[in-house]
């Protein structure tokens, strides 16, 4: 373990402290991207390792001291029982639960049950049983989405595998921030534009005594060798590589959600990334996907829509492209409204 011991009297200064760092402001936006507000329960993926208990810490504070409640975190822990000190990383996790007065859920994976054999399971065998025990738990508590604490330098190793694997240029969306994990259930990665040494500063602060996996020390398996050896090495010759990297990352996947593999409302933000004859582009096939009258919109009229999201003015606008389509500008958002949306916004006009 590393950090200090906290405790009940300590939960005040860890809530303050973890709600003033910006963490909390981008974990408040990824969630208000993802629709979720309204008290949602979630539960909160935590292995008492630095980057969940930093996630854990931000969750708490916000559904506490930000209004409206947002969300109601509920601390989830999957024990692979792989380790001799995975009992004592489960303990920890319920104590930080109960510190934070949070309601914990536990699983024990049971690997003679899940294959029947005795030797160790792959990586790949571990990431696949957490992330249906984690489901299952969901369902069991209620809950839609589960909040995982993957962060830039993660993003960052991901991409750099993927392009030395012979990725195409899917690969370097990296990990995606949001992913089903079965028909109901969500994962979101809220901090996945934030560099680990952010959110270790963060659990310093707090003062959260945290678990130590010997396992992520390991030089012999690709993703440790590129995060013990490859990224510290290009952060020496370009300091800020690796969150150069996530960023571009971030940029591929925003590429990817308005191409169409998630539906809008879109961040106006995003557009910055691209020039007009880009969001022209981009926009026709988005509207082609919920509109077949597509073909029927001239030139000038895409032009004037893309001038209409990349420009600086806050103010909301409206444009129809169809007529059963039409374009809603607003200072942070760009929305379609499809034909019975339209008559709904016409009507109020």
């Amino acid at each position: 373990m590393t950090g200090r011991p906290v405790d009940a009297s300590d939960r005040s200064r860890i809530e303050l402290a973890a709600s003033r760092s910006p963490l909390a402001d981008l974990l408040d936006r990824r969630l208000e991207h993802h629709g979720i507000r309204d008290a949602h329960p979630v539960l909160v993926a935590v292995s008492g390792g630095i980057d969940s208990t930093a996630l854990l810490a931000v969750a708490a504070a916000i559904s506490r001291r930000r209004e409206p409640v947002r969300i109601r975190p509920i601390v989830a822990h999957i024990d692979h029982a792989l380790r001799k000190e995975s009992a004592a990383d489960a303990a920890a996790v319920a104590k930080l639960a109960s510190l934070l007065d949070l309601p914990c859920m536990q699983t024990r994976i049971d690997w003679s049950a899940v294959n029947g054999a005795s030797s160790p399971p792959s990586s790949a065998d571990a990431r696949d049983e957490r992330w249906k025990a984690l489901a299952s738990m969901a369902e069991a508590a209620g809950a839609t989405t589960v909040l995982a604490g993957h962060h830039g330098d993660d993003q960052a190793e991901t991409v750099l595998l993927r392009l030395a694997r012979g990725s195409g240029l899917d690969g370097l969306s990296g990990i995606p921030e949001q992913r089903m994990l079965n028909e109901v259930c969500q994962v979101i990665r809220p901090f996945l534009t934030s560099r680990r040494t952010a959110i270790a500063a963060l659990v310093t602060e707090t003062g959260i005594e945290i678990r130590h996996d010997p396992t992520n020390d390991r030089r012999d398996r690709a993703r440790e060798m590129v995060r013990h050896e490859v990224l510290p090495r290009l952060e020496s010759i370009h300091p800020g590589a690796a969150g150069r990297i996530a960023a571009l990352a971030a940029e591929s996947n925003d590429l990817a959600e308005i191409g169409g593999l998630m539906p809008p409302p879109w961040e106006r933000a995003v557009f910055r990334f691209f020039d007009e004859p880009m969001v022209m582009t981009l926009l026709r096939g988005a509207v082609g996907r919920i509109d077949p009258m597509v073909a029927e919109v001239v030139r000038s009229q895409w032009r004037t829509a893309a001038r209409m999201i990349v420009d600086l003015d806050p103010s909301p606008r409206r444009l129809r492209l169809t007529a059963g389509t039409e374009l809603c500008v607003g200072k942070e958002a760009v929305d379609l409204k499809t034909e019975s949306n339209v008559r709904g916004i016409v009507a109020k006009s």
